[in-house]
């Protein structure tokens, strides 16, 4: 989050400002690329443990 917040993000919005649209309508869409972004890794962690916890552990909760 901190190298989106330092790197990705101001890129984009200054690419969005430098195309004509508002500084209103950049952060907008700023927030909702951050916001994708951390639900889709969200996502991907929560199916990664769920399915990786049946892959390396048994019915007795034990490391395989």
């Amino acid at each position: 989050m901190i190298g989106m917040g330092i790197v990705f993000l101001p890129g984009r919005m200054t690419g969005v400002i430098l195309s004509g649209a508002g500084s209103l309508d950049a952060i907008k869409y700023q927030i909702v690329i951050m916001l994708g972004v951390v639900g889709n890794v969200s996502l991907s962690v929560i199916l990664f443990l769920y399915f990786g916890y049946k892959t390396f552990f048994n019915r007795y909760a034990q490391l395989k």
